[in-house]
This record gives C-alpha cells, structure tokens and sequence, in this order.
C-alpha cells in the first residue's frame, strides 16, 4: 500500500511540537542555522537528543560534524522562527546571539539551550537523523515555548 504524501504530511501536522533554531558554525568559522520542529530527547543516560534535517540543507556538514545548539523558541519568537525558515544570507544579522561553551551559536530570549557534540549520524529517508550528546544545558526563561501545530503556530491555553 502506498501511502499519499499529502495525506501523510497533514496526519503529521496533527502532532503539535515545539519550534526550535538549531545553530552550528561552518568550516568558515560563520554561524549556521535554521528553523527545527523535528526535535526529540532520545535518552537521559546518557543524556541524548536528535534532530532531523533534510539532505538538502546547505549547511548539513557542520551539524553532522558537530558541535550544535538547540535554541528552544519562546512564545514570542515567531519572527525569529520565520527568519531562519527562509533562505537568506543574513540570518544572523540583528539577532541577539553569541558562542556557546562548544562555540555554536546561543541565541537570546529562547527558553532553553542545549549544547551537544555529534554523537551519531543515521540516515533515514530524505533526511539525516543526527543524534547529539547534550554537553551542556541553560534553561534561560519561564516564557511559554512557542508551538506548531497543522501548519500554523500556536501557544499553550
């Protein structure tokens, strides 16, 4: 049985997730980042999460060679979301940031920071599942994470 990609899109649009910056540097030394919704823990022992981005993504090599940031967007982030989901060359341009203890890029305002090195890169599909050891953590606001849920954002009641 083959399943409709349309369908299959909408049936995943149903499952509500938080929205996330994910941020490395290049082999330039230039910040990277883009817009992340594809975001999980996998393990507390050790401490692992993964990301999920498409083959496509320019960027690619510096997440899967590590290190990366995952930047948890507040409720009033939209914007930032919007900024790094489009192409553009100046992502970082007027966006409050600086480098982490691993030197990826921390961006201000976010509710949360997680560092990690690359510990793994499993390829699944169209996209590459990148598995993070968590170095480091910063729960930096009690603001509300800012949500998506079928195509749109959303927030919490």
């Amino acid at each position: 049985m083959t399943v409709d990609p349309v369908s299959f899109r909408k049936a995943l649009g149903c499952f509500a997730s938080g929205v996330t910056v994910v941020t490395a540097m290049d082999a330039a030394g230039s910040p990277v980042g883009l817009t992340v919704s594809a975001f999980s823990s996998v393990s507390l022992v050790p401490p692992l999460v993964l990301i999920c981005l498409d083959r496509r993504v320019s960027a690619l090599d510096a997440f899967e060679r590590g290190p990366f940031a995952v930047n948890i967007l507040a409720e009033g982030q939209r914007e930032l979301s919007n900024r790094f989901a489009t192409r553009r060359d100046d992502r970082f341009a007027a966006v409050e940031h600086a480098p982490g203890h691993n030197g990826a890029p921390l961006i201000g305002g976010v509710v949360a920071a997680i560092e990690c090195d690359t510990h793994e890169v499993i390829k699944g599909g169209d996209h590459s599942i990148i598995l993070g050891a968590v170095t480091r953590v910063d729960v930096t606001s009690e603001d509300r994470p800012l949500l998506y849920f079928r195509g749109a954002y959303a927030g919490l009641a």
